[in-house]
This record gives structure tokens, sequence and C-alpha cells, in this order.
């Protein structure tokens, strides 16, 4: 990670909002997959939003300031996301707006103040002179910085968080893909992120019956190989068979690696399928993945 180590990473295609006022926690709680008792000020949480039928608004990371609380999602599903979510606020007393006065940096390995780092190492959120550091422990240790102040214009760009979420397993929900996949196509069970004793929030009968009766049959895997092109969030990739090219996977996110035709794909797939397969771009011959 040496590359990106030295300066912030820009986080521009992601969007901070907040939820505030009396009701946020019992509103939010029939609303996202995960119990939000567990969210306090030290402590962030992982969930997804789903709409009636279990599939996925978005995910969420949550985490509190005071007495609102707020959550990171792709900056592509903001809008929609929220007025989804705003649908069945209307009888409870809380606010929900995309947030414009604070601004979100990443920060890996000497970006990271060392006083920070060793602050952040029994919790996973810290908000001190008004500044909120959140802790992601994958695939390394890194911190998003939340702060009002304005930051500079040299950053590690974007692409290089998206590379570290790859590599820890977080599946990226772009708008071409909002509600299409229950929480555990994405493998979101297995980051914790689903609760199945809190009681009854959107589209919980749809994610238990997933889980306790075999209901989803995919989950999302990280494939690399070369390609003189990115696959397209929300295509297909085709996958070879003996005599030809079968469809199938749908493409969640895609990015380019150091070398110059390496490319690493998120996908998801079905569940049993043989990890030796080759996959290629839909319709490209000069593309090559695999697990």
């Amino acid at each position: 990670m040496s590359n990106i180590s030295s300066k912030p990473t820009s986080l521009a295609d992601w969007q901070l909002v907040k939820v505030s006022g009396d009701d946020n926690r019992v509103f939010l709680q029939g609303q996202i997959t995960n119990d939000i008792n567990r969210l306090s000020e030290h402590a962030t949480l992982y969930a997804a939003h789903c709409d009636s039928k279990g599939r996925m608004w978005s995910t969420l990371l949550l985490f509190q300031r005071g007495n609102d609380i707020y959550y990171i999602e792709r900056k592509s599903v903001a809008k929609r996301q929220v007025a989804e979510l705003a649908k069945y606020a209307v009888f409870s007393k809380v606010s929900i707006e995309l947030v414009q006065d604070l601004n979100m940096v990443g920060l890996v390995d000497d970006a990271i103040p060392a006083a920070i780092k060793a602050k952040l190492i029994d919790k996973s959120c810290l908000t001190e002179n008004n500044i909120t550091y959140i802790k992601l422990p994958l695939p390394e240790t890194r911190v998003i910085m939340i702060t009002p102040e304005s930051i500079p214009n040299d950053l590690n760009p974007c692409s290089d968080w998206l590379k570290l979420d790859f590599q820890a397993g977080y599946p990226v929900i772009d708008d071409i893909n909002m509600a299409i996949l229950l929480p555990q196509a994405c493998n979101l069970q297995s980051y914790d992120a689903i609760s199945f004793d809190k009681g009854c929030y959107c589209g919980q009968e749809m994610v238990a019956r997933a889980q306790f009766r075999g209901a989803n049959t995919r989950g999302m895997y990280v494939i690399k190989g070369t390609s003189n092109v990115l696959p397209k969030v929300g295509s297909t990739l085709e996958y070879k068979l003996t005599g030809g090219w079968r469809e199938g996977g749908l493409v969640l996110a895609a990015t380019r690696l150091d070398d110059k035709d390496s490319i690493c794909v998120q996908v998801v797939l079905n569940n049993g399928i043989d990890l030796n397969t080759v996959f290629r771009i839909y319709g490209n011959d000069n593309s090559r993945l695999m697990f």
C-alpha cells in the first residue's frame, strides 16, 4: 500500500447522510438489517437498507455523532435511497438529509495520525474536536475521517479506496444494481451486517427466508485477470464451457490494478461454481478472468 500511504484518499464517490430527531434510533431499527442498539459513539454498524421484498437499496456504514446518526453509502444511490427511506418517516420525528457541511477522506498507513490510531485500538469510532474517525479493519487498518474543515485537492484517487474495499470483500452497490439483490447475495451475513433476532424491519421476512430456508443461491466473488476494457456495472460476464461460452453473473464493480491490462471485478454468481472456471467480459475475446 506504499503508493497510497503518504496522503489522504478521495472519497468523492461516497455520500454522507444524516438522520436526526427524537425518533432516529427507533425509526432506523425498523428499516435496516442490523440492530441499532449496537450503535454508539464508539461503535459503528454495518447494515443494508432493503425494500419490502428484501432487495437492497444500498449498504450502509452507520456511526453516531452526539445524538445524530449518520451513514455512508455510494453517492450514486444516495438520492433515491434517501427518498425510499423517507417514505416511512412520515409519522416519526426524524429528518433525513444529504450532508453538505462535512467532508470525508480516507486514511491508510502513514496518513493515519499515530495518536488517532492508538485511540482506535479498542473502538471503531471516535469523535474529538468535531472530527469523527471511523476505523475499518479490512483488508488492513484504515480510517475514514469526517471533518467540517476543507480537504486538500492533492488526494489519491477514489479508485484506490475502491481497491481496498474489493480486498476487504465489501460489496459495491451502485444505482444500476439497486433493489435487485438480497443481502446474502453479497455475503453480508459474513460481515455481521444482518441481525436475525432483532425483530421486524423492512424486508425482514425475505432476508430470514434466504438464511434459514435456502432461498438465496448466490454469493459475491472477486475475480481478476486481463482485459483491454472494464466491464460495465450491471452487465453480465460469460463463463467458459466445453464448446462455447455461457452468460452469467452480475457485475457490481470493476477497477484497474497497477499493471497496465490487469483488472479486478466484483461479481455476483451462483453458489457452488467451479473455482477453476474461466470468465470473460461479454463478447470480448481479449479478456480472461479467474478466481
